[in-house]
């Protein structure tokens, strides 16, 4: 047997699968546990609760105390950056790491406090170069949509050799991320319409969310935004002083989903700018 790769989209899906390591397979306060070791940190509290809020656990990428499996099965709830480093110390993939502290030093860094305060991080400008480039080979092979449990060993296994060859600075790798960065402030500038009380209101057909501070440099403490291609409204907040699920339900109602720091409308039900004023509206109150 080797190893396998699941995916459990869901906390009901994972409560009935096992897995000898779980890698950030967190749903809300409920944590996915390997019957041999559990990579988490995003508890408030507990044997799960991240250092970066008080706790003992490091990010599954730099988590050193991750046994290697020779064979077996790593369960993961999603997949990005952090949570494929963890699988790749499961994995015994050692030469990720040697070297590269700051590299992944930075990938904890975005995984707790967002991309939007990636100005904060100190990293090189080699290390935010690999982390772009990354980026862009993510976005262009993301992680099929699944509602059920998935084997996704082959997906792994491809962003592994990914990342290995950010790791070596690819050439054109590296290109694609600077590319992949110059979209993203282009989108910036484009996807605003205003700013009003430290709120962003964009409009865009893809995820703007984390573009709290603007092209003209103004930092913004929420982003609401209307999907154009989903027809659906994202509210989300650089801190935790606001709860952004609450806000939306207020609105919405009971369909409307998320967690405290970022919330969408009720899927399946088409919104408009007039539904954002909506939101707006409640934030102000």
């Amino acid at each position: 047997m080797a190893i396998r790769v699941i995916f459990a989209p869901t906390a009901d899906l994972a409560r009935s699968a096992s897995a000898d390591i779980t890698i950030e397979a967190e749903y809300g306060a409920y944590v996915w546990e390997g019957t041999q070791f559990t990579a988490a940190h995003h508890q408030s509290e507990g044997p799960y609760a991240g250092r970066h809020q008080g706790g003992s656990q490091p990010a599954p990428c730099n988590n050193s105390e991750i046994p290697v499996l020779d064979e077996g099965t790593i369960g993961v709830s999603h997949m990005d950056l952090d949570t494929l480093g963890g699988v790749a110390r499961a994995m015994g993939c050692n030469y990720l790491f040697e070297g590269n502290e700051g590299f992944w030093n930075l990938a904890e860094f975005v995984d707790v406090s967002g991309p939007h305060k990636l100005k904060n991080s100190g990293a090189t400008a080699t290390d935010l170069d690999r982390l772009y480039a990354f980026w862009a080979w993510s976005q262009a092979n993301r992680l099929p949509r699944a509602s059920e449990l998935t084997d996704i060993t082959e997906y792994v296994i491809n962003a592994i050799h990914a990342l290995q060859r950010v790791m070596n600075l690819n050439a054109e790798m590296i290109e694609a991320g600077r590319a992949f960065k110059a979209n993203e402030e282009a989108l910036n500038k484009e996807s605003l319409v205003a700013v009003v009380n430290n709120v962003a209101l964009r409009k865009a057909g893809s995820f703007v969310n984390h573009l709290y501070t603007t092209s003209q440099g103004v930092e913004c403490e929420m982003v609401l935004t209307l999907n154009t291609k989903f027809k659906s409204i994202t509210l989300s907040s650089a801190e935790d002083g606001i709860d952004c699920c609450s806000i939306m339900q207020k609105v919405f109602g009971p369909d409307a989903g998320g967690h405290k720091g970022i919330a969408g409308s009720p899927r399946g039900v088409e919104m408009t700018m007039e539904d954002c004023g909506k939101v707006f509206a409640e934030l102000q109150a």
